[in-house]
């Protein structure tokens, strides 16, 4: 015991001790200082065991009545209790049995400490009130306080495992909340997905429907602004004529619209089995379709074979070659010659099926723009077309779990490229 305490008036050194066992309360950090009480009538014996137990470095209470004990039981938790047998008034038997009444420290362990030496009976009744333990005086301070520290750590490590607890009560509570929340998210989610699933459905119809009907009038337009042209093509001012010219222009041009609108819909809306396809013989047809279109245009088109075979929806996949076939045909400089690649390589579990051209390029930061429904870049008098075919190639790609996209500059020709399942990966290898 530190000189200076002992100098300390025993008030006063209470008072320390209960301000210091407040901050050590049940729910303390692990390093905290827990709360050791002392009951005892004589000062002297009070002073001895605070001697005894202060190398513990722990909060010692002292009260020198089992009433007063009582009342400090009320305020605070304790990591033991070392209680003296003979008190005047209440001695530490009644005080024992009161303690065991409370909830809160009903398994709080009690020491008893006691000059009664010769009395099996106090030992007997001691452990009946729960006592774990029965000093008898002379005290050996090793014994004591090797005793006292055992209850000390016991007690530190209670209340670890109620904090972990209690912190795991948390996150599982909080996980609840979250799984709860996302539980609901999720159906809302569900919901949403439902509901956009019948829009799109129904705008499909809709617009599958719009196109099919439109398509007989304007058959009927352009047949009439033929017939027109051609047998009163010689009796019409050169005004009159240039308007027919328009109207059969514009009407082929709607009908070549409202055509890609179908193949588009169709194909967002019908199944597309797949099948082994060798893509020389698939590239080798598609082309035959356009040798004429090749000719007139003086391109010159280079196959690196072998291109491999793909598990692929075969009507699908002639509609992806012939739009970027014909892209590569159409968007070049007037006073380029045309160059047409195709070739293949192999990334994991797909066939890369290359399309290169040498036309004008894109920009990058049109390259996602153009896979869209409607994407133009160019005039339709420079470049014709409806904007939907790279929509369909995309599409057409992701309908066969592949995808499509692009490498090029402005200038400097592009590469489309489409990924499709590989024959391996069709077969699980």
């Amino acid at each position: 015991m530190n000189v200076n305490d002992a100098l300390t008036p025993v008030g006063n050194r209470e008072e320390v001790a209960l301000a210091a066992a407040q901050n050590g309360a049940l729910g303390s950090p692990p390093d905290a200082k827990v709360n050791i009480l002392l009951v005892d009538d004589r000062p002297d014996k009070l002073l001895a065991l605070e001697a005894i137990l202060s190398s513990l470095n722990q909060n010692l209470i002292q009260v020198h009545s089992g009433k007063e004990a009582l009342r400090r039981l009320l305020k605070l938790d304790f990591a033991v209790i070392l209680l003296d047998v003979s008190m005047p008034g209440m001695d530490g038997f009644e005080t024992a049995a009161l303690i065991r009444k409370r909830i809160n420290s009903e398994h709080t362990p009690i020491i008893f400490i006691t000059a009664i030496g010769n009395s099996e009976n106090h030992i007997a009744k001691g452990y009946q009130l729960g006592a774990v333990d029965y000093m008898l005086a002379p005290i050996i301070p090793e014994i004591l306080r090797t005793k006292v520290s055992v209850f000390v750590e016991l007690y530190k490590k209670t209340e670890l495992i109620q904090r972990q607890a209690e912190e795991l009560r948390r996150d599982i509570a909080a996980r609840q909340r979250a799984e709860e929340q996302i539980s609901q998210l999720n159906q809302q989610l569900e919901q949403r997905v439902v509901a956009l699933t019948e829009i799109n459905r129904e705008l499909e119809a809709f617009s599958y429907s719009i196109s099919h009907d439109l398509r007989a009038p304007l058959r009927s337009m352009s047949s009439f602004a033929q017939a027109v042209l051609e047998d009163e093509g010689g009796k019409m001012s050169s005004q009159g004529l240039d308007y027919a010219k328009r109207i059969a222009r514009s009407a082929k041009y709607m009908d070549t619209l409202l055509h890609d609108l179908l193949t588009y819909s169709r194909l967002t809306r019908e199944e597309t089995p797949p099948s082994s396809i060798r893509l020389e013989d698939i590239v080798n047809d598609v082309l035959t379709l356009v040798e004429g279109e090749i000719r007139s245009r003086g391109t010159s088109v280079e196959i690196v074979s072998p291109l491999g075979s793909v598990f692929a929806h075969l009507p699908t996949l002639k509609q992806i070659l012939a739009n970027l076939i014909g892209n590569g045909l159409k968007f070049v400089a007037p006073d380029r010659p045309s160059r047409l690649r195709i070739s293949t390589s192999r990334e994991q579990g797909f066939v890369r099926l290359w399309v290169e051209d040498n036309g004008i390029g894109i920009a990058p930061e049109h390259q996602q723009k153009i896979f869209g429904l409607f994407q133009r870049l160019h005039d339709a008098q420079t470049y014709p077309g409806t904007g939907i075919g790279l929509a369909l190639v995309r599409k057409g790609a992701e309908r066969m779990g592949g995808r499509a996209g692009v490498e090029s500059n402005p200038g400097q020709g592009s590469r489309f490229w489409v990924d499709l399942p590989s024959m391996a990966s069709a077969n699980g290898e």
